[in-house]
């Protein structure tokens, strides 16, 4: 019975867990870079969902100004691509250029 309680508390957990972040709305969205990270571009780039719309971080994933600082641009590239821990991989979704405008946001908005 402790099994079947952890498995559903597990499910109840994971299954919440694609709307812990929040989108920032369209008409303050200030980049292209920005748009990407908040799915309003491509859906499937869906970052916001765990690393909020603003990048402050969730439950589910970090605050990216403790992160983004202390990385360089390819090392963004290379964990969008491959997504390292529980971060899913974003490759076939996001091309060159776009890695590159959500880089650049993120620079902008988390500079070092």
């Amino acid at each position: 019975m402790k099994r079947v309680i952890r498995g559903l508390g597990l499910a109840l957990v994971l299954g919440g867990a694609a709307c812990a972040g929040t989108q920032v709305a369209p008409d303050r969205i200030t980049s292209p870079g920005e748009a990407l990270f908040n799915g309003r571009t491509k859906p499937d780039v869906n970052c916001y969902k765990c690393h909020n719309g603003d990048g402050t971080g969730t439950w589910r994933g970090p605050n990216l100004a403790k992160r983004v600082p202390g990385l360089t641009d390819p090392e963004i590239a290379k964990t969008i691509l491959e997504g390292p821990g529980f971060m899913p991989s974003f490759q076939g979704k996001v091309d060159a250029a776009d890695i590159q405008q959500i880089t650049l946001w993120l620079r902008q908005r988390f500079p070092k």
